[in-house]
């Protein structure tokens, strides 16, 4: 009996442990999962699903940059060949998000969009590529970030030595840059909402629109009216 009596506790113990452990790995596990879901939204879109209820929302077109039909670069050695030799003519519109709950203003959160189509065929028909978002501190980020890009371009020489170099900007879910083969200077625009590692692809892994690298001061200048808006309701 005694030795039964021991043998019980300690089953019993062990079965409280086995419990235990598993309680910490769903647990860590729920941690993790949600985690990696905050990861995937901007600081707009959380404050948007946490915190602004009920909730006022402001949109403000701001800008839109047409991009033309041009050759799509190859990047010869470093990807599959691209099946298109064109891409399409398109645009970039450039818009502001504001949101804030009723009545309380001052707790305003502000975002830009980054709307890319594409020509759907006809002159006026146009596809949508993707959209992404980018939080307003990182706005005057990213016109620093085109401004140097501009002038790198401007001082750049060639070296066909090197098969890429590719300068570019990432925050939220939007990618912004310049991408330079042993043939080819482009500037290019990215957005990926669901794809929070979007950052470290390669460029040629995700849908893009480009446009000549000389244009980079049209894409700063768009960027710079968003953020003057942005200022504007923040009264700066």
């Amino acid at each position: 009996m005694p030795l039964s009596y021991r043998t019980l506790n300690f089953a019993l113990v062990a079965f409280i442990g086995l419990l235990s452990a598993q309680s910490n790995f769903v647990s860590a596990t729920d941690v993790s999962a949600g985690a990696s879901l905050s990861q995937t939204l901007t600081q707009f879109e959380s404050f948007i699903q946490t915190r602004c209820i009920p909730c006022v929302r402001e949109f403000y077109s701001i800008a839109t940059v047409p991009f033309p039909s041009v050759k799509t670069p190859t990047f010869a050695g470093l990807a599959p060949a691209s099946p298109a030799p064109n891409t399409r003519a398109g645009e970039m519109r450039l818009e502001l998000l504001r949101a804030y709950p009723v009545g309380q203003q001052s707790r305003q959160h502000l975002a830009m969009r980054v709307v890319l189509s594409v020509s759907a065929g006809s002159a006026s028909a146009l596809y949508p590529l993707g959209a992404g978002l980018l939080d307003e501190d990182e706005v005057p980020v990213l016109v620093a970030a085109l401004s140097q890009m501009g002038k790198s371009v401007s001082a750049a020489g060639d070296d066909s030595s090197i098969p890429l170099i590719d300068t570019e900007f990432h925050a939220d879910s939007v990618r912004m840059g310049t991408v330079r083969t042993a043939n080819d200077s482009l500037a290019y625009v990215q957005v990926a909402p669901a794809d929070p590692q979007f950052a470290l692809k390669q460029v040629w892994e995700l849908p893009a629109m480009y446009l000549p690298s000389k244009d980079i001061p049209t894409l700063e200048h768009a960027v710079q009216q968003v953020n003057a808006k942005i200022r504007a309701l923040r009264g700066q």
